[in-house]
């Protein structure tokens, strides 16, 4: 046992031993005791609430409209105690209540419930549950009712009769308990029932003709090994509402989906369930003996995947879940083991998958000569390394694989350096064998050759991870692998965000030198997956030799290669997918085989090798099926008119030969996940993008009117990703490995453990963090400040928009060679090498705020964060004031008591204001009680509009779906700081409803809604309306929306001052005026007289003014221009120019003058 694995036993043997630290924080509330009980004939709640001066006097069925259904009185009548009985009597209330209300149903909500069958008729709907109770005004503190005065009653409560009344939501009690399952309760007829439940936050809803989801959460605890051959695992279930009757352990064979059936012990956990609101829990626990499964014939090589098998009361089918959600210290406690039978060693690797860290098994198969072979070499090959000469590269993709750059390598070496001891790998059972095998050098992969080369070699050049090309992929035996690993790829990377499987913290992943087939992909490793440069080489990939060397004729097919799915893993989950609908609809639709016959085309149908256990459900379709070996995927390529793929990489090397490409993205958020792209698809994919069908077909048929001709502007796309060569891409592929001296840096070595991220993590949730970095940020101001650095940050990191982001630009266009530092918190790719995109808040966010020349920013940086004096800071600022900040306001509402504080330390810091006018420099001067400089020459973010913006808004009504056909309405709403969450964030109530917004404007304009960044709860838009109603507050400039909105409606905000440089009409929808104007903040305008456009303060009068946008949209226009002229007049299309040249390139004097307040501003010259 090594040392590591030493202290984490330790560690977990010290959780289980010391007793757990008792939480300072006890929850404090007045609901005591819940249970709930059913039969056949009633749905029972019982319980009491702890305060004794209140009574429990009803509980208040709503609907999903939060209209009260029915009330039912309280069985201990003047008590804290409660019991309220649910009969087949209060389903025919709910029914009727329905039928009162049948057009304002909400959606069904899919993580909560579900039909009962998909064609159902009945009616059916949620309910939520509040208990009603009482309380005697005598009894509440007098501070406690001034407060209401001043901040209003809480939620749900009324004063009335001296007492105080309020009703709360029936769950989350301390204790709750379910003695025994629930069951529906049904009505006499046997036709409808309503079902009882907690939801994810432990409330007790209702569901009438419909059944709660149920979600279940495996976590596993321990992975032991109990004997030399046995594997134990322990751990809990969370299955929330749903109480468990049986469940077994299944491992599923990933190629054959053969299983393997183990029994599970299972342990209900009642005190755990009772104090999570009567959310069952479970532990379990389960052995599998590999020798007995060895000797019984039961296991396969390959990989097995672990579910468990989970059968609820209630529940007919069964439910498969994935097994995972093991915490560090058990993933690296779980050690690898061995079945043996008379001839054979099967080797299992306990792992956890790189997406959702699922526990899966890996078996490998030796002969038991071989594996004895392979524990001596472990044992002793320093030693034969000593007499070898260690120049053996070894070759190779996937075992069972031989048609993709590593065999079109291992082949020009054969060809053309037949003299290097160069070796390919592959399993002697593949079909590609023989070919590979004619070569020569062809090593049977785990025989005792592969496992001698293993040790001695120098080099590992794969496809895939090197560890495919070990006799053995487990972690002690990769300890003993010396060898460089050169990653050579099987595709240019792009669609599909590869950081977690290739990046260089990926867990699974190593490799020293990267491969890569042009700048624009070098850039994308160096900035996306964090590699350095001198660990990438632009060289191609070996296959483009063959690809692109013209040597077959083209025929008159259709090539259609989807790529994998990794959530698709079961014929079960395959056959009830999206991706088997998807693709089932497209090959039988008759518009595909119309095309296909009047084109003279065959269509040819070519699952991922991950999927090709699949093929055969295809077969029923009228093209031809490409099953794995039978035919080379070069060749296909090179061969066909046309290819359809969805985010595969092949769709580039099709690309290179000048060919179309379509793409079919109907599942593309699941697909490409919340990390997003390498690329922004719609910009540089080189082919047509479709997400349905119907799309595709039509886009097709649009390809083939022009005889199926590649467009121009996909060329130019393709060629971005391929570099040329001077001679071949094996070639520069042979010289680059020959020419690779390994670089390796103890920091980065250790940085990249997953104990140092893990450790990272966890200090960084820590209190310690942030007085770390205040003290690390004193210490590196010691350090010299580099004249050529800026950093830039928008948003809080949230955007690269607004200001920052134009200066940045302008500098690049007039050939500034600074060295940017972005701040921003997700994936920016900028296409540019002196830009280094950071998180804010990290360390190296106050490392280079200590070092840089120049911070620009338009919001303020943490306010414990001090200028050196040699940095210049501008600040952008966000926005011309409308309404009143800081120290213009009588009274701050929403903020906590050091908000002013904070603020004005962050002031102190500024070196220079940008001000977009003399309106808006005189009111920073006092709001902020600023006496630094001020250039005022109009705000670079607004340059945009002074540009040809035709393409971007083409590019832009593509991107978010809307017709060219439609005008836009944006809706920009400020935050209200009385509507304050805590900890500067803010909600929105929308003042509108959507179905009478819709109604108003009609099928001719699309309603963007843009809520302010303090805003943290998005928009809920009904389904019915999601076509008609586009969420962009995550769009990162809204000046690029400003550019295709027709009409603006604000109501506080400033966003109307930029907007009015486009001369479009601007509503104002000020609906709380009175409250915001006297009490909340107050304006430095007239409201009323200075606006340019209409001021609507009722919601009525709000969709009369949508409905009749055309009629008063031109009667502002006069308004408009003096508006313009006035707080416009400084912009020109040159602000961000004026700043760069004065700050960045000094070409730019300044000058200062006095204005006629007596405000000394700071004037560019002329430039």
């Amino acid at each position: 046992m090594n040392v590591s694995h030493m202290l984490l036993r330790m560690a977990r043997a010290g959780k289980i031993i010391l007793p757990k630290r008792s939480s300072s924080k006890k929850r404090k509330t007045s609901k005591q005791q819940l249970t709930l009980t059913s039969d056949d004939h009633t749905l029972s709640v019982a319980g009491h609430l702890t305060d004794p001066d209140l009574v429990v006097e009803s509980l208040c069925i709503y609907d999903q409209n939060q209209l009260l259904v029915c009330e039912l009185m309280n069985y201990h009548a003047s008590s804290t105690f409660f019991q309220f009985d649910f009969n087949p009597s209060h389903i025919q209330v709910l029914i009727n209540h329905l039928s009162l209300h049948q057009d304002a149903h909400p959606e069904e909500d899919p993580s909560e419930e579900q039909s009962l069958t998909s064609e159902t008729l009945l009616p059916s709907a949620r309910f939520s549950l509040f208990l009603k109770y009482r309380k005697p005004l005598s009894v509440i503190p007098p501070e406690t009712i001034e407060k209401w005065k001043e901040n209003g009653l809480p939620s749900r409560s009324v004063i009335t009769n001296e007492s105080y009344v309020r009703e709360i939501t029936l769950g989350r009690f301390l204790r709750t308990t379910i003695p025994s399952p629930l069951s529906p309760l049904f009505d006499e007829a046997k036709q409808h029932r309503i079902f009882i439940y907690q939801d994810l936050k432990g409330n007790i809803r209702l569901l009438l003709n419909k059944e709660p989801i149920i979600k279940t959460r495996l976590q596993i605890d321990r992975i032991d090994k109990k004997r030399k051959h046995e594997t134990q695992i322990e751990g809990k279930l969370f299955s929330r509402h749903s109480f468990l009757k049986k469940g077994q352990l299944i491992l599923v064979h990933r190629e054959t989906g053969e299983r393997i059936f183990l029994p599970v012990d299972w342990f209900y956990d009642q005190e755990a369930s009772q104090r999570r609101f009567g959310l069952y829990r479970y532990t379990y626990r389960t052995q599998i003996d590999w020798s007995v499964l060895q000797s019984e014939k039961r296991l396969h090589e390959g990989i097995y995947d672990s579910f468990m098998e989970l059968t609820y009361e209630h529940r007919l089918t069964p439910r498969l879940v994935r097994l995972g959600r093991a915490r560090y210290i058990t993933r690296h406690l779980t050690t690898e083991i061995t079945g043996r039978d008379e001839t054979h060693t099967m080797h299992v690797t306990p792992y956890f998958t790189v997406g959702h860290r699922n526990l899966s098994f890996e078996l490998s198969a030796f002969t038991n000569e071989n594996y004895r072979y392979l524990e001596h070499m472990m044992t002793y090959a320093p030693i034969y390394r000593l007499f070898s000469d260690r120049n053996t590269w070894l070759i190779g993709e996937r075992p069972y694989k031989a048609q993709d750059n590593g065999y079109h390598f291992f082949r020009f070496m054969r060809e053309h350096h037949s003299d290097h001891p160069a070796y390919y790998v592959i399993d002697p059972n593949s079909p590609e064998y023989e070919k590979v095998a004619v070569l020569g050098n062809t090593l049977p992969f785990r025989s005792k050759e592969h496992i001698y080369h293993s040790f001695m070699a120098s080099k590992f050049i794969g496809t895939h991870h090197a560890d495919y090309l070990y006799p053995l992929r487990s972690p002690r035996f990769k300890k003993k692998m010396k060898a460089d690993r050169i990653f050579i790829q099987h595709g240019v990377l792009g669609a599909k965000n590869m950081e977690n499987q290739y990046g260089k913290y990926a867990l699974s992943f190593e490799t020293d030198l990267f491969l890569v087939s042009s700048e624009r992909e070098r850039r994308l490793v160096m900035q996306d997956m964090d590699y350095r440069q001198d660990e990438i080489r632009i060289t191609g990939l070996s296959r483009f030799d063959t690809l692109l060397n013209g040597d077959t004729p083209v025929k008159r097919q259709i090539l259609i290669i989807p790529t994998w799915r990794s959530w698709l893993q079961t014929p079960i989950q395959f056959l009830e997918s999206e991706y088997f609908a998807q693709y089932s609809a497209l090959l039988e639709h008759p518009r595909l085989h119309e095309l296909a016959h009047k084109h003279e085309l065959e269509i040819l149908f070519c699952l991922h090798p991950n999927m090709q256990q699949y093929a055969s459900h295809f077969e029923q379709f009228p093209v031809t099926v490409i099953h794995q070996g039978e035919r080379d995927v070069q060749s296909l390529l090179k061969e066909s008119l046309l290819l359809l793929t969805d985010y595969s990489s092949v769709a580039f090397d099709f690309s290179f030969l000048g060919r179309p490409v379509h793409y079919f993205q109907f599942d593309a958020r699941r697909f490409i996940g919340p990390v997003g792209s390498h690329l922004d698809l719609a910009k540089e994919l080189p082919g047509t993008i479709s997400t349905t069908v119907d799309e595709l077909l039509t886009d097709l048929e649009a390809t083939a009117k022009r005889d199926f001709k590649m467009l121009p502007s996909y060329k130019e796309r393709a060629a971005v990703f391929l570099k040329p060569t001077e001679h071949s891409y094996s070639e520069d592929i042979y010289q680059t490995i020959l020419d690779y001296k390994q670089q390796r840096h103890f920091w980065e070595m250790v940085q990249t453990k997953e104990s140092s991220l893990v450790l990272f993590r966890l200090f960084r949730r820590s209190r310690f963090y942030f007085p770390t970095m205040k003290i690390g940020y004193r210490l590196m101001k010691i350090l010299p400040v580099q004249d050529n650095k800026i950093v830039f940050e928008s948003g809080l990191g949230k955007q690269y928009g607004d200001s920052p982001r134009y200066i940045y630009e302008e500098l690049r266009r007039l050939g500034g060679t600074h060295q940017v530092i972005w701040v921003h918190n997700k994936r920016l790719y900028l296409g540019d090498d002196h830009v280094n995109v950071i998180k804010r808040l990290s360390p190296s966010y106050f490392y280079h705020l200590a070092t840089a020349k120049y911070w620009v920013n338009n919001q303020n940086f943490p306010h414990y964060i001090t200028r050196r004096p040699e940095t210049t800071y501008i600040q952008t600022w966000h926005g011309t004031p409308l309404k009143k900040m800081l120290f213009d306001l009588d009274e701050i509402h929403g903020r906590d008591a050091g908000y002013v504080e904070r603020v004005t330390r962050s002031i102190q810091q500024w070196s220079v204001l940008l001000s977009p006018s003399s309106y808006a420099t005189s009111i920073f001067k006092s709001a902020f009680q600023y006496e630094g400089s001020i250039l005022e020459s109009g705000y670079p973010r607004n340059d945009l509009f002074f540009t040809d913006t035709t393409k971007k808004i083409k590019d832009l009504r593509a991107q978010l779906n809307i017709a060219s056909d439609k005008k836009v309405i944006l809706y920009a709403p400020t935050f209200r700081d009385h509507h304050a969450l805590g900890n500067g964030k803010f909600y929105f109530d929308y003042p509108f409803e959507f179905s009478r917004v819709a109604e108003a404007f009609g099928d001719d304009y699309v309603f963007l809604i843009r809520t302010h960044v303090l805003v943290t709860k998005k928009p809920n838009i009904p389904s019915e309306y999601r076509e008609q109603f586009i969420d962009v507050t995550s769009y990162p400039d809204i000046q690029e929306l400003y550019l295709l909105t027709d009409l603006l409606i604000t109501d506080y905000s400033s966003v109307f001052f930029d907007f009015a440089n486009l001369n479009r009409p601007i509503l104002f929808y000020a609906y709380d005026l009175e409250l915001y104007r006297d009490t909340l903040r107050g304006f430095y305008l007239n409201y009323q007289k200075d606006l340019p456009g209409p001021i609507i303060e009722d919601e009525q009068s709000f969709y009369e003014a949508l409905a009749t946008i055309s009629s008063w949209s031109t009667d502002y226009q006069a308004k408009l221009d003096q508006f313009r002229e006035t707080f416009c007049a400084k912009e020109d299309g040159h602000a961000a120019n004026r700043v760069v040249r004065t700050y960045f390139l000094d070409e730019s004097p300044l000058e200062t003058a006095e204005t006629t307040e007596g405000v000394y501003v700071t004037y560019p010259q002329k430039i």
